[in-house]
């Protein structure tokens, strides 16, 4: 029998809501839709109403539950504190699959058992590999959008330009520090992360070398958890939590490293979902790789020089739920001849959102083509974002766009900077 909206939403937290409304302006559904149940402010109201019995979980407030991106942008606006993150994931982990207005064939088979899994994800792919290594890419995708699956024909629209191999070479266990060793590091890889672009987090393990750090690459590791607890799959969200913790905290790490913004967020709660020390004791060890680097290169600035115009794409998770929208611009303010430009913009999100943009077409879509907009905008050279949904979002809004920049990940330009990498697309 599973938990009661009670045990899983706190009514003192719905009550801290005194319904000002500052968040709205932060809101992008409501930017878009204007519509008050599609605020933060208002979607309170339904869950507070659910908690208290004076409605029922019907497909119509349904609906705006799963508009909400849980980009959290109303957190940095609330004035009284409202930890909406909590209030949402619980009351989407007590309505699980229940009132949806409709279940996308095959989505949910395909959610717990290949997007979670960077093998299994690989090997989805697997055919478009191919078919982009024998030269025909092109007309398996056009093939591929005639799939009648809607959201699985929209997936190859957002997959990269170079698609990992289901063959790819695995990281190595251990790489040592360069010089003396400062510290023991973990690298949580993730589950898009290392099935999308494996090459992120060698470079990512390459940096910390290079600064000090030894680097530890389970492979055994599995899911953080952190898009099943989006989509309400609390049960499955728990599990592949305690896993990660169980693992991790055996290895007698100093830091465990995240380099993709919703898994950090995540991980950084496991103090709150999991009972127990462990989960604090694996929080408090949890740091977002940018945060790490920043701290470790404070006597090992960059060198080599960058003369482009760049513009930083904030990873919702990263700026709203860690705050950390200062290391990434600290870190690239510190290499030579870069120049930082500002995307007009930056509080929206790019509708991305975990596995939004999948689910919620019409909307993501939106947001993505104002974010192409506003890159168009800000006329820079390269954009750089630090988190892989964020990437494969931006990159096909880009994708096509006349004059448009290329987009590459935080760790590329850092790897070029420091002097372990020079494939920037520039």
């Amino acid at each position: 029998m599973r938990e009661s909206i009670a045990g899983l939403v706190s009514g003192e937290k719905l009550l801290a809501c005194i319904h000002c409304g500052l968040c709205l302006t932060s809101c992008p559904t409501y930017d878009v839709l204007a519509e008050e149940a599609d605020s933060p402010r208002g979607r309170i109201w339904y869950m507070r109403a659910l908690r208290e019995g004076r409605v029922s979980l019907t497909p119509a407030l349904r609906i705006h539950l799963d508009r909400c991106l849980a980009c959290y942008a109303c957190e940095t606006a609330c004035p009284s504190g409202v930890r909406y993150r909590d209030i949402l994931e619980g009351t989407r982990g007590w309505a699980g699959n229940d009132a949806m207005p409709e279940k996308p064939p095959f989505w949910r088979w395909f959610f717990l058992n290949i997007l979670v899994s960077r093998s299994r994800m690989r090997l989805a792919v697997a055919p478009l590999w191919l078919a982009s290594m024998m030269g025909f890419r092109g007309l398996a995708e056009k093939i591929g959008r005639k799939i009648p699956v809607p959201w699985l024909a929209r997936s190859i629209d957002l997959l990269p330009a170079e698609i990992p191999g289901p063959f790819a070479a695995r990281h190595p266990r251990t790489m040592p520090a360069r010089g003396g060793r400062r510290l023991v590091v973990g690298l949580q890889t993730g589950c898009v992360m290392d099935a999308m672009f494996p090459g992120v987090n060698r470079l990512f393990a390459e940096l910390l070398n290079r600064l000090g750090a030894e680097v530890v690459i389970p492979r055994e590791q599995g899911c953080c958890g952190s898009l099943a607890l989006h989509q309400g799959e609390r049960e499955t969200g728990i599990r592949q939590a305690a896993g990660l913790v169980a693992l991790f905290n055996g290895m007698g790490v100093d830091i465990v490293a995240s380099t993709a913004a919703g898994c950090g967020s995540v991980m950084k709660e496991y103090g709150h979902l999991l009972p127990g020390g462990a989960g604090a004791e694996f929080a408090s060890k949890v740091r977002d790789v940018s945060e790490l680097i920043l701290e470790l290169s404070r006597d090992i600035p960059p060198t080599r020089p960058l003369p482009v115009r760049v513009g930083y794409h904030e990873a919702c998770h990263l700026r709203n739920v860690q705050g950390l929208s200062g290391p990434p611009r600290a870190l690239l303010g510190s290499i030579p001849g870069i120049e930082l430009v500002e995307i007009p913009g930056q509080e929206f999100c790019c509708g991305s959102a975990g596995v939004y943009n999948l689910l919620q077409p019409v909307l993501s879509d939106e947001l993505k083509r104002r974010k192409v907009a506003a890159v168009m905008e800000a006329n820079v050279e390269l954009v750089v974002t630090a988190n892989p949904g964020c990437l494969l979002q931006m990159g096909s809004g880009l994708k096509g766009v006349a004059g448009a920049p290329p987009v590459v990940h935080l760790a590329e330009v850092l790897a070029h900077a420091w002097g372990l990498s020079a494939n920037l697309p520039i």
